[in-house]
């Protein structure tokens, strides 16, 4: 083969024609197609993967780096994360905040009527004051029973 060009080629006198019409001010596509595809343009494999847009291994190591980096950051944040339930798994709920509220008060009202039967008790005679403590100390247990259950 005497060229390496896939085009045909030319004879001179058709050579000298095409740079007349290219160095011409009125350029037709085709004389230029012609002239430019003579040229050869070397362009480096990098170049041709970029245009690809496939990634080079600069940039894959780049892209793992990161992935790391969000991988570890999403650990930590779990971590945390795990730490924050544990700590309000202890926190109260409201139904154990009325519980509290409910045994609060029936303790208020055994007190109360425990008040109310010591200084009644005081102004009865000395022969009562037995039964009505044994009356006291059994409406102290109900209430204490009472309120575990509840």
């Amino acid at each position: 083969m005497e060229s390496d060009s896939i085009l045909p080629t030319q004879s001179e006198p058709a050579q000298e024609k095409a740079s007349e019409k290219v160095s011409s001010p009125a350029v037709t596509p085709a004389a230029v197609t012609a002239n430019s595809a003579g040229a050869r343009v070397e362009v480096s494999a990098q170049t041709i993967t970029r245009m690809m847009g496939i990634a080079s291994t600069t940039d894959l190591k780049l892209l793992e780096g990161r992935l790391d980096l969000l991988t570890s950051k999403v650990s930590s944040m779990a971590l945390k994360l795990d730490r924050v339930l544990t700590m309000l798994g202890s926190v109260p709920t409201p139904s154990d905040i009325g519980r509290l509220e409910i045994q609060l008060g029936s303790l208020k009202s055994m007190l109360r009527e425990a008040l109310e039967s010591v200084n009644s008790s005081r102004g009865s005679s000395q022969a009562e004051s037995p039964k009505a403590a044994d009356e006291q100390s059994r409406k102290l247990v109900e209430g204490i029973r009472s309120s575990s259950e509840s």
